[in-house]
């Protein structure tokens, strides 16, 4: 009975995001207008042309963004681009909307009638393997996706997609460390539909080695992983098969996905794919249940600088890390941290939990074994601070100390011994109150979903049943 409802509830679910024909209609015309005006400017030599999700028939209603793509010269190379591109697409688009963005080369995003479109260039290459940039490969992508997905399972892509989204592991980007559409694709193209892809990944167990159709008789198991040793996810990209494509994916995205896979097959849900707006009151319980477990929040508030999104993001949780693996090693009772970044303020929160902040309470540290050279110098530092020391069954020191400094003035110190990284102007505060966090940043995008989830310490699509005291069981 579980696999007919996860299938009976992914049909409701295929209903709404299964774009209509006039949503098609309307990219492709948006798709043709912009062309037109680019192709004024982009002539001889220049192609345009429309690549992606609405391409390859896999895009999602609500969602259809337009990747359009201009394929430059190979003559001309990286260097015209980044000297010549932008300001010869502003010209083209000078009556539309349109923001400066940057990947691996500039690129624009124009937005008209509802519509994202981003105007791409890449180097015109004979094969994907004589790619310069990621951007160099996608028109081969969308010819292999063309080719090799079956028309019946057009609608399973969406599917995924669909349910990566609403588990939050969908999006190659550093932010996410999850899935790319191309990723999502590949599954399917391999495994043959939505249900069989997860069933797949609920029995995976890292690292995931996956040879697409193509990609066969190009690469082994083995030397995939070889080549890729270290990847929480190896997908060898049938159209260049030195490249990895789900290098991006991290083994906290993975797992998540795995999870989420055994949790819909095993009581399916449509929150999985839609999950619940947090309401006041829904948020009031969470910060009442974070209370009473008694731990403590702590957020760091950054200012930051300008760059591109992906170096803003390593930046961030660069730094996160760092704070992370200092306050652990200093024997800090430090539990899991986040981060989040409001685009419109360019500030960004640090969000870390411990199971407790005050300098007051023991702490237990655990010294070398006994029989080797530096266990007297554990045992004197034992002894100065006014403590004594045990020996475990294993041969082990241990002991116990106090903290001679509060977590924010460690975390103070953490920021003010090594420089901060490059994008990162400085720290404007640190919180240890959740519902002033709160107060302060209610008003960002997504901020209080965000929240939410990590004060419950649930994934977004489980909150609602968290907060509302359901008997959800996955084994009920």
């Amino acid at each position: 009975m579980p696999r007919e409802d996860a299938w009976r509830i992914a049909l409701e679910i295929l209903e709404r995001i299964r774009p209509s024909e006039e949503e098609i209609r309307k990219a492709y015309r948006i798709y043709d207008f912009i062309r037109e005006r680019l192709s004024e400017v982009f002539r001889d030599g220049f192609s345009i042309d429309l690549y992606g999700s609405i391409a390859k028939g896999t895009a999602i209603s609500g969602d259809l963004d337009l990747d359009i793509f201009i394929l430059i010269p190979r003559e001309l190379g990286r260097k015209w681009i980044r000297d010549n591109f932008v300001r010869l697409a502003r010209k083209a688009l000078s009556d539309i909307e349109v923001e400066e963005r940057y990947a691996e080369h500039p690129y624009l995003r124009a937005r008209i009638e509802g519509f994202e479109a981003d105007i791409v260039p890449a180097i015109k290459i004979e094969k994907a393997s004589e790619a310069l940039t990621a951007a160099d490969r996608t028109p081969f992508h969308t010819e292999y996706v063309r080719r090799m997905l079956r028309e019946d399972l057009k609608d399973h892509v969406r599917l995924l997609k669909k349910f990566m989204k609403g588990v939050e592991v969908y999006g190659a980007e550093i932010k996410v460390g999850g899935f790319s559409g191309y990723v999502a694709e590949l599954l399917i193209i391999s495994y043959g539909g939505f249900l069989d892809v997860l069933e797949k990944a609920s029995r995976w167990r890292p690292p995931v080695v996956i040879i697409p159709p193509g990609a066969e008789d190009k690469i082994s198991v083995d030397e995939a992983r070889r080549l890729f040793k270290g990847s929480a996810l190896i997908i060898p990209d049938p159209v260049d098969v030195r490249r990895n494509a789900g290098a991006a994916v991290t083994i906290k995205s993975l797992s998540s996905f795995i999870l989420a896979s055994k949790l819909y097959l095993e009581k399916p849900g449509r929150f999985f794919f839609e999950p619940p707006e947090i309401s006041e009151d829904r948020l009031k319980t969470v910060l009442s249940k974070q209370r009473e477990r008694g731990s403590c929040i702590v957020a760091i508030q950054l200012r930051l600088g300008q760059n591109a999104p992906d170096n803003i993001w390593g930046e961030i949780k660069s730094l996160s890390r760092r704070i992370y693996n200092i306050l652990s090693s200093e024997n800090y009772p430090v539990l899991r941290r986040d981060e989040y970044w409001d685009e419109a303020s360019n500030k960004a929160l640090i969000i870390l939990e411990l199971l407790s902040c005050s300098p007051e309470e023991p702490i237990h540290v655990e010294g070398p074994p006994a029989n080797v050279d530096n266990s007297l110098e554990f045992i004197e530092k034992q002894l100065s601070m006014g403590e004594g020391f045990w020996i475990d069954d294993h041969g082990r020191l241990h002991g116990v100390r106090k903290r001679n400094r509060s977590v924010i003035e460690a975390i103070e110190r953490i920021t003010s011994t090594a420089p901060l990284p490059r994008d990162i102007i400085g720290i404007d505060r640190i919180y240890l109150d959740p519902e002033e966090i709160l107060k302060t940043w209610e008003g960002s995008k997504g901020f209080k979903e965000w929240l939410a989830c990590f004060l419950a310490s649930l994934p977004r699509y489980l909150i609602d049943l968290q907060t509302s005291r359901s008997n959800y069981s996955p084994r009920a």
